[in-house]
């Protein structure tokens, strides 16, 4: 008894007490997995003031943990007064802790992002801990809950997880890593004098369902398009109608357009002067597609027309205001779509991809037509075209199969359970691996037992259970006591979890039956041997050991060989991909384009993130960076993580997210590149990116002008070809720090037809970055 002290700290008081006025023989303590952890006593009157500043909320200290008084029962009888005394762990003073911030939307986290989100920078003494490994889990709107319901929310969101605090140090362990057997048992009137146990057969589980999730499936077809030339075409300013051009304002190469380059000019320019109103009419009917801002264009409006035309009209407008009509109006030939403010009107039309034409603005190969021939034609008449044609259906990722453990049915007929799906699973195997994982293939034991001795069990303990009146023998897990430190006569009570009732019982029948071989191996040597067997027994007999115990020696300093295949980048420039191929052709990592700048998504990008994923590939997102503006980078973070999460939400995340910085963007101000980048990143982790899960790739040649925070990124990704001839031998290296390196552009795989995008050299962070996934 006097071994160990109880310490009493009134609140708001800075000494300390020894409280030496129990009745010892009530003070216990009492320990539930993820469920209950304090103690209680009584304490009585010995006429001394230590009895009388007994309060709740004082601090009770014992065997190094602090708990925290909630209730005093009271009690005044036959001129004797006792105070009951119930103490909760401090561990639930996060009760206290309130997160008013919420992390809206549904985001992937892992245990210890949740654990940072409440903890980091509290003002009440809390740190925590992760212990054991946890896959990442989706939340939706985490927070605007206290501590308390930060730990159920663990607990229910990860199922293995333990909550096995230490004082304010919060720890969350894994149940494997939270239980341990160090070799001591429970042997029916030996260690223990009781053992209540309950045998239960209605949790078992030998077959379920599996049903395969459903995914909407893209195909593309070229059909042929007869054009009309529809309602006519018109003039923008109808009042002066073709008026008169000077050169510089003609379409195409004309005399005073030389300070363009290539001296062309894709459209058609209305001058202020010599086409006079604000009133800006549509030249073509057509739906709006596009209404935006770019750099070169201003605020602009591109129409759709039925029969294949893109007129776009830019420059006129010096804010978005101006342009009156929005994305999905349908409009007819001269009808007004925004007023002119500026010097000129320009009018460009083309029947290409409007995103793709363009970056080809000065080129003049035929992708830009003569606004002016097409108005005064009033068109070119009934033509054809080819057009790409999506379809989009659902279908499985595998047909639904059933899966049973004929062993168990034998043993104990079938036990089905409800159809399992689940859309992380792609692959027919996988999913059968998981749905076996939640098999119960046979009765459950739970139930009590008193030690004999009156002994605190050490926390996670496995313990090897033993009736040998009934022939049982298993394992059970202590998941809750009670244990009397001070009252040697009370045992301490155990509560035994729940595991099947045959595992220890299997393993002795593997004991058997290697013994068997070993004794009948020995036998044989010995007669080769001259007898001479002890070595040989001994070396057996530890292999057995071994074996059965997962003893495997290992030598922890050794890291385990990380095998890198190829590092591949694609786009819609590769065309059609057989991903299957290309994930069987050593490809560790494909890196996917889902945008350039906001105004054009990859025409790939989807179809490429669901069939690699489909393939059973890891794989990362990239970005190119347009941004004009650290309000424009901001939108494109947006639209990078918002189009990438389209596909992917709910299935297996993106290794990282790449921002490919290859050019003086930023309205041509390379001094102001860091601070796009900047506001682009941190944009990321307001969406739940964080950097380490961020990579810049950045232009060799431009690396020291843009003065990126390469320090921030998890990774920096840089390309350096040399000969380009597809070899890494040929090729040369970055001048500048790098985690990767692309070293050609016209790589070979299989699965895709034409040259790809590869890279090599990865370091460790980046390394990690794979196989951390």
């Amino acid at each position: 008894m006097n071994e160990r002290i109880v310490k009493l700290k009134p609140r708001n008081q800075d000494k300390i007490f020894i409280l030496n006025n129990i009745l010892w023989n009530s003070f216990n303590i009492q320990w539930a997995e993820n469920d209950t952890y304090q103690l209680s006593f009584t304490v009585y009157d010995d006429g001394s003031d230590l009895f009388k500043i007994i309060a709740v909320e004082s601090s009770i200290f014992f065997d190094g943990q602090e708990y925290i008084i909630k209730t005093l029962a009271v009690d005044y009888a036959a001129g004797v007064s006792t105070i009951q005394i119930t103490a909760t762990h401090v561990s639930n003073e996060l009760a206290n802790l309130w997160k008013y911030e919420v992390n809206s939307g549904e985001k992937t986290y892992t245990v210890n992002d949740v654990l940072a989100f409440y903890l980091n920078e509290n003002n009440k003494g809390f740190s925590y801990q992760v212990i054991g490994n946890f896959d990442n889990q989706q939340i939706t709107d985490l927070g605007n809950t206290n501590g308390k319901d930060m730990i159920s929310k663990i607990l229910s969101t990860w199922e293995n997880a333990i909550f096995y605090p230490d004082n304010r140090n919060i720890r969350i362990y894994n149940k494997k890593d939270f239980y341990q057997n160090k070799g001591k048992r429970l042997d029916y009137l030996h260690d223990t004098s009781e053992v209540q146990l309950n045998i239960d057969s209605t949790g078992i589980i030998n077959k379920i369902r599996a049903i395969g999730t459903e995914h909407e499936v893209t195909t593309t077809k070229e059909i042929t398009v007869t054009d009309s030339n529809g309602d006519s075409w018109g003039w923008p300013f109808p009042n002066v109608g073709e008026g008169n051009f000077m050169g510089g304002q003609l379409f195409g190469v004309n005399a005073g357009g030389e300070f363009r380059p290539n001296g062309f000019h894709d459209g058609l320019d209305f001058g202020s002067v010599d086409h006079p109103g604000s009133a800006v009419h549509a030249v073509h009917g057509g739906k709006v597609i596009i209404k935006s801002y770019m750099g070169g264009l201003g605020n602009y409006v591109v129409v759709h027309s039925d029969d294949g035309y893109n007129i776009v009209y830019q420059e006129a407008f010096s804010s978005a205001g101006k342009i009156t009509v929005n994305v999905g109006d349908t409009v007819k030939t001269g009808d007004v779509i925004g007023y002119r403010d500026t010097d000129h009107l320009h009018v460009g039309v083309t029947r290409q991809d409007f995103n793709i034409a363009v970056g080809k603005s000065f080129t003049n190969d035929g992708t830009w037509l003569n606004p002016l021939d097409l108005i005064k034609s009033g068109g070119t008449g009934p033509t054809t075209h080819t057009e790409t044609e999506e379809e989009t259906h659902t279908e499985k990722y595998f047909d639904d199969f059933m899966v049973e453990d004929k062993d168990s049915i034998a043993k104990w007929g079938e036990h089905p359970a409800a159809d399992m799906s689940d859309d992380r699973f792609h692959d027919k195997n996988a999913m059968e691996a998981y749905v076996r994982s939640k098999f119960q293939l046979e009765p459950l034991i739970s139930g009590t037992a008193n030690e004999s001795s009156n002994i605190k069990p050490d926390i996670g303990e496995i313990r090897r259970l033993e009736v040998k009146t009934v022939k049982l023998v298993t394992e059970v897990m202590i998941v809750g006591f009670t244990w009397y430190p001070f009252d040697p006569t009370q045992q301490t009570q155990l509560t035994l979890n729940n595991l099947p009732y045959s595992v220890l019982r299997n393993n002795i029948n593997i004991l058997q039956k290697m013994n068997e071989i070993s004794t009948s191996v020995t036998k044989t040597i010995s007669k080769l041997n001259g007898g001479n067997t002890q070595e040989l027994e001994e070396t057996l007999k530890k292999y057995i050991d071994d074996k059965l115990n997962n003893n495997t020696p290992t030598n922890p300093d050794t890291p385990k060989p990380q095998h890198i295949g190829k590092i591949i980048d694609v786009s819609e420039w590769q065309g059609v991909i057989d991903w299957p191929s290309v994930i069987a052709d050593d490809v560790t990592l494909s890196i996917i384009r889902v945008q350039h700048g906001s105004a054009h998504q990859d025409l790939k990008y989807m179809e490429n993130l669901q069939q690699c994923i489909s393939a059973g590939g890891k794989y990362a997102v990239y970005a190119y960076f347009a941004a004009t503006s650290t309000s424009d980078a901001q939108q494109e973070a947006r639209d990078f993580y918002n189009r990438t999460q389209k596909v992917v939400a709910g299935k297996q995340q993106p290794i990282f997210y790449a921002i490919d910085v290859e050019s003086i963007e930023m309205s041509g101000d390379v001094t102001q590149m860091r601070a796009g980048v900047e506001a682009y990143m941190s944009q990321l982790n307001a969406l739940g990116v964080p950097d380490n899960k961020i990579v810049l790739y950045i232009a060799n040649h431009l690396y020291d002008r843009f003065n990126l925070n390469v320090a921030r990124p998890g990774a920096i990704w840089i390309p350096s070809y040399g000969q380009n001839d597809g070899t890494l031998a040929n090729s040369l290296k970055p001048t500048h720090p790098y985690d990767l390196h692309q070293f050609t552009s016209k790589g070979s795989v299989k699965g895709i037809s034409g040259n790809v995008d590869m890279s090599a050299e990865p370091s460790e962070k980046f390394k990690e970055l794979i196989f951390s996934a």
